[in-house]
């Protein structure tokens, strides 16, 4: 829910259309006539009947709280003892700088969702506050992580003890992470500056037409491009930052 609401304030109202499905060509209500006003953005023809054309907004109305998501953005990446590793729309993984991190979630409950950890969990954590709305939430439920890489945005994977928990890659299938994915590749693309491709089938449609697709995919990239890579090849800053300027 929280994260539904900081979505919200950081909406790009520019990019809004307004999207007309038309079955005629001729008159007031035609796609001759959506077509020819100066707000068209495009369209798509699905049969010879039925055409869909997207308009941009002639008015915009600035109505997005900006500076809140700037805000939440910019106080969550400051504390003197975390560096942030990773982030995405709904999670954060941090180096935190402390004696005993759950001793910290033991004096501070009412901050937590507990309820996944195991009953007899070795830090003698309790299973509390349930899908409560708000808190914060250790996704490895005491597990603690030995390892991570990050390389760009939901690419990155995690190993606890000896084990490689998790392998995330957008846009490449469950299976080909699964089955020719290991959290080396991750290793080797980070320290070596080497891409890693995989092979994948897909079914796709086009315009409702579908299709059975073999593609190579650029599975793994060490090139970040939403970030300033540093001396350091594990540290970025984000792009407008006063010490890159």
């Amino acid at each position: 829910m929280l994260n539904a609401v900081f979505r919200k304030t950081m909406e790009n109202i520019r990019k809004y259309r307004i999207v007309k499905l038309l079955t005629s060509w001729e008159g007031r209500y035609g796609a001759n006539h959506y077509i020819s006003n100066p707000a068209f953005h495009s369209s798509t023809i699905f049969d010879d009947n039925l055409v869909s054309v997207e308009m941009r907004k002639t008015e915009i109305l600035f109505d997005k709280p900006l500076y809140v998501g700037m805000c939440i953005l910019d106080i969550s990446k400051t504390c003197d003892d975390c560096k942030l590793l990773y982030t995405d729309t709904d999670s954060l993984i941090y180096d935190i700088k402390c004696d005993d991190f759950y001793e910290i979630i033991n004096e501070n409950l009412h901050k937590f969702d507990t309820s996944d950890f195991k009953q007899d969990n070795p830090y003698c954590i309790p299973r509390v506050n349930k899908k409560v709305v708000g808190l914060m939430k250790d996704e490895n439920n005491g597990v603690i992580m030995m390892e991570f890489v990050g390389l760009r945005a939901k690419m990155y994977s995690i190993k606890c003890g000896s084990v490689c928990t998790t392998k995330k890659i957008k846009g490449v299938k469950k299976d080909v992470i699964k089955n020719h994915i290991k959290f080396e590749d991750y290793l080797t693309c980070l320290r070596e500056f080497q891409e890693i491709y995989r092979s994948q089938r897909l079914i796709r449609s086009y315009l409702h037409e579908i299709y059975s697709v073999e593609q190579t995919k650029f599975a793994l990239s060490p090139f970040d491009d939403k970030g300033v890579l540093l001396e350091n090849p594990t540290d970025t800053l984000p792009h407008g930052h006063y010490s890159t300027v």
